[in-house]
């Protein structure tokens, strides 16, 4: 017997609020994460048809059980990214580009609402009644609202009679409030959202339409419009690229010249900051990589592919890809470089993320121009990278990674105090630190680190924010729910622990 897609949903709010309700995020998610796609793959197989579905269904459920391994804020968000990806993808025909199904999510979301409504009813014929409710009552209920609000303001006499009304409403509302537990109901409205995605339906939206009528390859438009160069024919448009390309392939091997020649090798630090460096050139040359792929695509964007004269300005414009690959190559170098002085940090890997990606876009870019591909090919392949990379970041415990590796090169690379006390608590048994330990990275920072100061651990009052942590954080976990589980703070729990033992 087929379950009306409202019970399912509520069903599936009940289990929410059973794992969530006063309960921490952790082994909770992965369960909820679990059920959605057992769930969906009892009452709605054919959703893992495409595989792009697939895809992003095994994605969901590993960046769940990756949270439930290490609890990363960053890990949570790239699952709130799946969920609407999934939400996103009940659609007919089935969208074949990430780039549609974000947007395509949001839309989904608010469907779900008038979906769930909808699925009260077991005959087709009524399942326009939430418009006519809307029609109906909720209409004219908003447009009474919106006049009582301008009589309000317009008549100072009016105006009392509906402060009096909403204070007492305020009192009524107050004295339900003690016969209802708020947070029991702000969790139940919580799962609820979370749960719609089983009575969202798959239809058409305009977004699908628009995914499908797109292809990876070029067609030759063979109409007469006029050109991107207004009354320009394709022979001059060619010409204007081949200028621009060729002024730009000089500018930009200036630019990586100077590159090599300054940072490449050799480089030499002396002592300085290097935030100009990094920081305003490393972002200045990311977007410069940025605009460059977004202007090949202009040039390579429709006819001028087909032009049987266009053989040099596909070789500008593969030379002009190769010289943005050896930018990549050079903003890389910078940040090597800063970590090497300055330790990690989750900018500087985001940074070696968002690098690889644009090696990523720039290899797409050459086999576009080669094969003649479409911008929609470019997006499709490119924003599935992007997912496909922000669910291999979340395979590292990040913060243990940074803390061993920072407390590991003290020698060499400046450690910055106040951002290590700030990792998160999964970290705590690696940024615990004796006092022969502490005498030892200042010794060493001073030496080698012209800005270092003696007494700098005593003066961001380290070890007292790691020891006020420790003490909580074992508290925290003496006391822990079972479905607040995250294997890498039981690990710390249990080094901590030791470590307290073996004092």
């Amino acid at each position: 017997m087929r379950l009306p897609t409202f019970i399912i949903t509520l069903l599936s709010t009940m289990l929410f609020v059973l794992l969530f309700f006063e309960k921490k995020l952790g082994l909770n998610v992965l369960l909820f994460s679990a059920s959605v796609i057992m769930l969906l793959f009892i009452f709605k197989r054919d959703f893992f048809k495409p595989i792009l579905n697939k895809t992003v269904a095994i994605g969901f459920l590993l960046i769940s059980a990756f949270y439930s391994f290490y609890g990363s804020p960053f890990t949570l968000f790239v699952s709130l990214l799946s969920f609407n990806l999934i939400i996103g993808l009940h659609t007919l025909p089935a969208l074949r580009s990430i780039a549609y199904v974000v947007p395509n999510g949001v839309l989904n979301f608010f469907k779900s609402f008038a979906d769930f409504f909808a699925s009260f009813s077991l005959r087709s014929r009524n399942t326009s009644s939430l418009s006519k409710i809307f029609r109906i009552v909720l209409l004219p209920l908003i447009i009474i609202t919106i006049f009582i609000v301008l009589y309000a303001n317009g008549s100072s006499f009016f105006s009392e009679i509906v402060g009096s009304f909403m204070e007492s409403l305020s009192n009524a509302l107050e004295i339900l409030a003690n016969y209802l537990d708020i947070k029991v109901i702000g969790v139940i409205m919580l799962g609820f959202l979370f749960s719609l995605v089983h009575s969202l339906k798959r239809s058409q939206t305009t977004i699908s339409l628009t995914d499908q009528s797109k292809s990876d390859g070029l067609l030759r438009d063979k109409t007469n419009k006029a050109t991107r160069f207004k009354n320009l024919d394709l022979k001059y448009e060619y010409k204007s690229g081949v200028f621009l390309f060729t002024v730009l392939n000089l500018l930009l091997l200036i630019v990586v010249f100077l590159e090599i020649k300054n940072i490449w090798f050799p480089f030499e630090w002396q002592g300085e900051m290097l935030k100009e460096m990094v920081h305003k050139g490393t972002y200045t040359l990311i977007f410069t990589i940025l605009v460059s792929i977004a202007v090949t695509l202009y040039f390579f964007k429709k006819n001028l592919n087909f032009y049987k004269n266009n053989r040099h300005l596909k070789i500008l414009a593969n030379v002009w890809i190769v010289l943005n690959g050896l930018l990549v190559v050079s903003v890389f170098i910078r940040n090597a470089y800063y970590i090497k002085y300055f330790a990690l940090a989750y900018k500087r890997i985001g940074v070696i993320l968002f690098l690889m990606l644009c090696l990523i876009g720039l290899v797409t870019l050459f086999i576009k121009i080669r094969k003649k591909k479409s911008t929609y090919y470019m997006f499709r392949t490119n924003s599935l990278a992007a997912y496909l990379s922000l669910v291999a970041v979340c395979f590292v415990n990040w913060d243990v990674v940074i803390a061993k590796y920072n407390f590991n090169h003290y020698k060499s690379a400046f450690v910055h105090l106040p951002f290590m006390s700030r990792l998160s608590d999964k970290a705590l048994p690696f940024l615990q630190l004796s006092d022969q330990q502490i005498k030892e990275i200042e010794d060493k920072q001073v030496e080698n680190i012209p800005f270092a100061s003696r007494g700098y651990f005593k003066n961001v009052r380290y070890k007292k924010k790691i020891d006020r942590r420790v003490k909580r954080f074992v508290s925290e976990q003496e006391k822990a729910h079972w479905l607040e589980f995250v294997v890498a703070e039981r690990r710390a729990f249990a080094k901590l622990k030791s470590q307290q033992t073996n004092n």
